[in-house]
Order: structure tokens, then C-alpha cells, then sequence
């Protein structure tokens, strides 16, 4: 089996920090957390 170069490496981390740092961006995260609360708080007025 051939063993990962420089370049391949180098590849894989950019890939991987890119991904990470791409999650954090609002827009994927934000609207399921603001239906999530609205759904919450729209339970909690039946209670």
C-alpha cells in the first residue's frame, strides 16, 4: 500500500479546516435554531 505524500497531506488538512471553518458560518446553523425556539416557545403557549 502507498503511503500518503507531503502534498496529499497538505490536501486532506486544507480540506478538513476548510469544512470546519465553513460550519461555523450562520446561515447553516442559524435558521434551524430559530425555528427550534419558535417551536418551543409555540409548545409552551399550549401548557
Amino acid at each position: 500500500m502507498e503511503s500518503f505524500s507531503t502534498e496529499d497531506l497538505s490536501t486532506i488538512g486544507g480540506i478538513a479546516t476548510v469544512s470546519l471553518l465553513h460550519s461555523f458560518i450562520p446561515t447553516h446553523w442559524l435558521p434551524f435554531s430559530i425555528v427550534g425556539r419558535a417551536q418551543k416557545r409555540w409548545a409552551q403557549s399550549f401548557s
